[in-house]
């Protein structure tokens, strides 16, 4: 019988992966009240500029219906939301643009498409960091790679716009952390790709 994924995993990709399905679900629809309990118990002991904006995003994670209008207010809109979760909006200033052609490219050639019944185009931001937990629970090579063309472009414009959107409050400590969390993949797979590594 094969091991299950998880346990081949070091626990440095474990915890990547984690971090990469907690971003994803928080910005993919409105945390319910069972995750923010879970996330309010997840504070962590420890120094450092990541276990910080862990523990504020935990701190912060407390009325599920206040986070709930928040999430609609920022991200909800019937014309254009004050922030926008979507890759071609902040690379190129208009929804469903190349890099959304691009990235189903990328997608199609590991095998993975949409979720049936997804209406969101696949440059969500939910959706892009999806796959790198996917990648990164199949130890696929292509990580970098991904992270490269996919987040690196525009995640930080991302974290600014959440940063400074009026009304933002558990989204900006989320943006905090996720800035934090993302900047040090980026200078891993830099320094991967500088030592002539493959991840």
């Amino acid at each position: 019988m094969n091991a299950p994924l998880h346990a081949m995993l070091a626990d440095e990709d474990l915890a990547r992966a984690d971090a990469y399905a907690v971003l994803a679900r928080l910005l993919f629809v409105a945390p319910d009240a069972d995750l923010l309990s879970t996330l309010r118990h997840s504070v962590r002991d420890g120094e450092g500029e990541l276990t910080t904006a862990w523990n504020a995003l935990c701190a912060a994670a407390d009325d599920a219906k206040a986070i709930g209008d928040e999430y609609d207010h920022l991200f909800i809109s019937i014309s254009k939301p004050p922030v926008a979760l979507y890759a071609s909006w902040y690379l190129t200033g208009f929804l469903m643009e190349k890099p959304l052609a691009l990235l189903r490219d990328d997608l199609a050639a590991l095998g993975l498409s949409r979720s049936a019944g997804q209406n969101d185009p696949e440059d969500h931001i939910a959706g892009e960091l999806d796959v790198m937990r996917h990648l990164i629970m199949r130890q696929n090579g292509d990580q970098a790679n991904f992270f490269k063309r996919h987040l690196q472009p525009w995640y930080a414009d991302l974290c600014a716009a959440l940063t400074q959107a009026p009304g933002a409050r558990f989204y900006r400590v989320l943006a905090d952390f996720m800035r934090v969390f993302l900047n040090m993949e980026r200078d891993y797979f830099s320094l991967q790709a500088a030592a002539g590594g493959v991840r």
